[in-house]
């Protein structure tokens, strides 16, 4: 089991109005599984996914990562991100004035990682998915597909049990969109980390192994 959480609740305050997004949601995630989570705008997918990331606390509940109880955010939380989960969001929140390698190497040097060693698994990693000729390339450089393929190797270089996925296509045309799910199933099938991917691309996560639907706070199995 890499993490998992059990009867997880959580409400925000909107004026004076209480919102319940979560309500006894529980997910288990195991070594190489590819879970896809849909659902309406505001049921609470961002929210789930950002207590699975340590991003934020729930009210109530329990959650596990790599086998260690955690009920609320800890001093630690960052160095657990660091070491165990890697993050896709919708916009590739790649650093204008770093090159693709430098951009996928910073997780590596958050960790202590040498500039020289982070570089080079920054650039073998960028060439097993097939860009080689835009290691040295900007941002504004690379077409859209391109840097989330980018933002991908970055989630991915530091090895992480488990890649968490916020609309990673959501910001994509059609074909492109192809190509990133193409390539999340190629590295969930390859290197065997686990993907807990969040979409409004209902067709796409008809085809994921597990796939759910978050509906009135808890996860109905699709």
């Amino acid at each position: 089991m890499i993490a998992a959480i059990h009867n997880i609740y959580k409400t925000y305050h909107d004026s004076d109005q209480l919102i319940e997004v979560l309500r006894g949601t529980s997910l288990e995630i195991e070594e190489r599984d590819f879970i896809c989570i849909t659902g309406k705008s505001g049921s609470g997918k961002s929210t789930l996914l950002h207590i699975l990331g340590l991003l934020d606390s729930p009210d109530s509940g329990d959650l596990e990562i790599s086998g260690r109880k955690i009920s609320s955010l800890m001093s630690d939380a960052a160095l657990i991100r660091n070491r165990n989960l890697g993050f896709v969001f919708q916009f590739h929140y790649l650093v204008e004035d770093l090159t693709a390698s430098e951009n996928v190497a910073l997780p590596l040097l958050i960790a202590g990682e040498s500039a020289t060693a982070s570089l080079a698994q920054a650039r073998e990693l960028l060439i097993h998915l097939g860009l080689e000729q835009r290691l040295n390339r900007y941002p504004n450089q690379l077409s859209g597909g391109e840097q989330q393929r980018i933002a991908l190797a970055r989630a991915l270089v530091n090895k992480p049990a488990m890649v968490l996925a916020d609309e990673p296509t959501g910001n994509l045309d059609p074909g492109h969109s192809k190509d990133v799910w193409d390539l999340m199933y190629r590295l969930n099938s390859e290197l065997g980390q686990a993907f807990v991917i969040v979409t409004h691309d209902v067709e796409a996560a008809a085809k994921a192994p597990k796939s759910f639907e978050l509906a009135e706070g808890v996860l109905i199995p699709r």
